[in-house]
């Protein structure tokens, strides 16, 4: 079966196989050293110019080499979509690179937030945020979600892989995410859902329009999945009450879940911390993916499974000190994961293949993922589009 067939078939809960996503790499330097520069799309770092629609023909087949190379059965489809999970194509604020070094880039976003991204070591920080306070609400300015040049080529692109044999998917701004990395600093986020909780609710409203609008031009090409980031946790607990989750974010997501399925179509959130609090609500808003469920967060992804299993799929599982462990500890502990879940369920980094592994290490956790993933996968015979 191809990839694609696998993934349909665990999500229809018609067998229960092992598949596998890398969430990212920390930056495409650590990516081309791993995999061949052959293997990683020119596109996930901006140039100094912003890109939209789909990407170029030269990417598509680095794309289509990198996922085999990484053993995933899903590709992301638009310019830049498709390296890190929830990141690039047209349903997120696009980049152009402003500044450039041997160690470092800066990047603008189309809402006029900077992005500094450095190199060994990885760091990453936005700044310059287009709104400072509650009387800045009128200077937040964002693309128009239905411009046909967003998309173009985006169907054409999706179908390309489906033909392919894989799964498609389209990155989404997060709501929660999508404030703190666009349009308002992160500290000052988390005051405002209780001092100015009107303020929250009108900028939400703002993106939200957006991501929606996006959404579905995304869904009328065709593409497998809707994925995006909503960081809402941290090591212990949520990042807010659930009560503010429930009142701002919640039923965003839930609008977010009606509209994929309307589509026949399937959405993946990104979600690290203990979460556990509100499991029952991600559920309950229609997601049908979640990730990275680190058990050094205290998610437990067997138990998760095993009680949420007939609502949502699950994804990730592993511990975030996983590369920094020997070969026989990786591969004890995939294979542990694998039978305490009872497979039905994709395995997932927590947080992105860090720039300090070696080819060797990297290829050993591939050699793991193909063995776990070939011992669980049994697959009934028909096909996905038939």
């Amino acid at each position: 079966m191809t990839p694609r067939a696998q993934f349909f078939s665990l999500m229809k809960r018609e067998s229960a196989p092992v598949l596998s996503w890398f969430m990212a790499f920390f930056n495409e330097k650590t990516a081309q050293r791993l995999l061949g520069t052959e293997n990683v799309q020119t596109d996930c770092i901006p140039d100094d110019k912003l890109h939209t629609g789909a990407c170029s023909t030269e990417n598509r087949q680095r794309k289509l080499a990198y996922a085999k190379a990484c053993g995933h059965f899903a590709i992301g489809v638009g310019h830049g979509g498709g390296f890190a999970f929830g990141h690039g194509g047209p349903g997120e604020f696009g980049e152009w690179e402003i500044e450039t070094g041997e160690n470092f880039r800066i990047a603008q976003f189309e809402t006029g937030v900077k992005k500094e991204v450095k190199y060994n070591p990885h760091f990453y920080h936005h700044f310059n945020y287009p709104v400072d306070s509650a009387t800045d609400l009128d200077k937040i300015t964002l693309p128009d979600p239905h411009d046909p040049a967003r998309y173009a080529g985006i169907q054409d692109e999706s179908d390309f892989y489906k033909a392919q044999g894989y799964a498609t998917f389209a990155n989404l701004n997060g709501f929660f995410s999508g404030i703190h990395y666009f349009l308002y600093p992160y500290d000052k986020l988390f005051e405002d859902l209780l001092l100015e909780p009107e303020f929250i609710h009108a900028m939400l409203d703002k993106l939200g329009a957006f991501n929606l609008a996006a959404a579905e031009k995304l869904l009328q090409c065709g593409v497998d999945m809707i994925t995006f980031c909503d960081d809402l946790g941290n090591g212990t607990s949520l990042l807010m009450s659930p009560a503010l989750y429930r009142e701002f974010f919640l039923p965003w997501h839930k609008k977010l879940a009606d509209l994929c399925h309307q589509y026949g179509a399937y959405l993946h959130m990104h979600s690290h911390g203990n979460i556990n609090k509100i499991i029952d609500d991600i559920a309950d808003s229609g997601v049908d993916l979640l990730n990275p469920l680190d058990p050094c967060d205290g998610m437990d992804l067997p138990a998760l499974k095993a009680k949420y299993n007939d609502r949502m799929t699950f994804v990730g599982g592993i511990d975030k000190f996983f590369f920094e462990w020997d070969y026989d500890k990786q591969r004890d502990y995939i294979f542990a994961l694998a039978k305490n879940a009872d497979g039905g369920f994709i395995l997932m980094d927590s947080g992105g293949v860090p720039e300090n592994v070696t080819k060797e290490q990297f290829e050993r956790i591939r050699a793991i993922f193909h063995d776990v993933k070939a011992a669980y996968n049994q697959f009934p015979g028909k096909n996905v589009d038939e």
